[in-house]
């Protein structure tokens, strides 16, 4: 059987391609029933891409920048567990999230290569979004979501969270992590209402979920998309004065998460050092430091965090733990986890994607739509922000489809190539 799988596959490299191309559209729709369906997506993709790639000798997704450094930074972990960890689960572990890399550059090279398999990438995402935002909206309103999923009660203080399709409250930040190729895509198409729509839809949902994080990263977005937006409207007083009215709107309408999203998340910053996210990251230094050079493993954090020698779990003065499942920032999560070497190798990722994507628009791409996947990666890696763990995949697998996005824009402008 597995003789002739191989065999099919051998004489079918341009069937892989479009199997390849509709698993990559498919993994918006298939975030929305979860991350099993867009992880089952993500890696089939991936190993057809790595066949197809071994099968014709074709490697120059692997000899790009981002690639290299990512690759290398994979490579460093798979080091790192083979030689001190315990037990297989860390080293499959890592060994499984070169997926993602793989897939960012499927993304590339086969989902965003012709006119049809990008629009039907693109036309995939607006579906996506405007599902989760209308279910989510629909949660808001009736207390339940169209499949009757109630909303989470938070800290039972009487301020809720929106789930709509999940178990947890992440629709926020997952419509916050996808929602802007989706907007831009339609502003460059000079869909100005079908755009504006979306991104209103979007926007309030996502505050409307109690998600902090992803109200943050929405607003950069918008502000991004607002700045475009403003080129293509000539009577640039409505687009002040109807974002005005949004706002005092949604602030009148659900007082207690404008009370959570704005007044919470202000007090957050100016008190950062008494905050939540503080103390998680105090924790994920201390267990760093005592494992300098190379950190405890991939997702060992939360099992050697509530060491007693690290304190009480409890905060006394704020009530506030100290420990979770990862530190709440990708940084902090590296260093605890890998150490100094694997901090270095991330903050050298990070350098290398955003230099990628300043080198493209600097040389003439200045598509909406890269400037909304980048300013989206931007905020990811931004080192003060309170992020989801790198290694999730209902969240690191819009930051490879949004990087593999990017990184298919020219970095020489049209004009120039031969």
């Amino acid at each position: 059987m597995l003789k002739k799988s191989a065999l099919w596959l051998k004489n079918n490299t341009n069937t892989l391609e479009s199997i390849g191309s509709l698993l990559i559209a498919a993994t918006p729709i298939a975030l929305v029933a979860g991350r099993a369906a867009a992880d089952v997506a993500v890696s089939i993709a991936a190993i057809l891409f790595l066949f197809d790639s071994i099968r014709n000798n074709r490697w120059s997704w692997a000899k790009e920048p981002w690639s290299i450094a990512a690759l290398s930074l994979w490579a460093f972990g798979i080091a790192r567990e083979g030689l001190l960890s315990q037990g297989a689960y860390p080293i499959t572990e890592t060994l499984a999230w070169v997926r993602y890399i793989i897939f960012a550059a499927s993304v590339k090279t086969w989902a965003l290569a012709t006119t049809q398999s990008r629009k039907r990438l693109l036309i995939s995402t607006i579906t996506a979004v405007a599902f989760l935002s209308a279910d989510g909206l629909f949660q808001y309103i009736f207390g339940k979501d169209i499949f009757g999923r109630p909303r989470t009660e938070l800290s039972n203080i009487g301020v809720f969270r929106l789930t709509g399709l999940y178990r947890r409250p992440i629709l926020g930040i997952t419509i916050a992590n996808l929602f802007a190729p989706a907007i831009f895509w339609l502003l460059e198409e000079k869909k100005i209402k079908a755009s504006a729509t979306l991104a209103i839809l979007c926007m309030t949902t996502v505050f409307l979920s109690g998600d902090r994080m992803g109200l943050m990263m929405a607003i950069a977005i918008m502000g991004v998309w607002g700045l475009l937006l403003i080129k293509e409207i000539r009577k640039k007083w409505m687009i002040a004065a109807i974002a005005v009215i949004l706002s005092l709107a949604l602030a009148v309408s659900a007082p207690d998460m404008a009370k959570r999203q704005i007044a919470s998340t202000a007090k957050t910053i100016t008190n950062l050092t008494s905050s939540a996210y503080w103390m998680a990251w105090k924790s994920a230094w201390d267990v760093g430091k005592d494992n300098l050079a190379f950190g405890v493993g991939i997702r060992q954090f939360r099992v050697t965090c509530p060491d007693e020698k690290y304190g009480p779990l409890i905060d006394e003065k704020t009530g506030y733990s100290r420990c979770y499942n990862h530190p709440h920032n990708i940084y902090m999560e590296w260093f605890a986890e890998y150490g100094i070497v694997g901090l270095i190798g991330m903050i050298a990722l990070s350098a290398t994607i955003l230099a990628e994507i300043i080198r493209r628009i600097a040389r003439g791409s200045t598509s909406p739509l890269l400037l909304g996947v980048g300013m989206m990666l931007a905020i990811r890696l931004l080192p003060v922000f309170a992020s989801t763990s790198f290694f999730s995949s209902w969240s690191a697998i819009p930051f490879w489809l949004a990087l593999g996005w990017a990184m298919s824009y020219p970095t020489i402008p049209p004009s120039c190539r031969t």
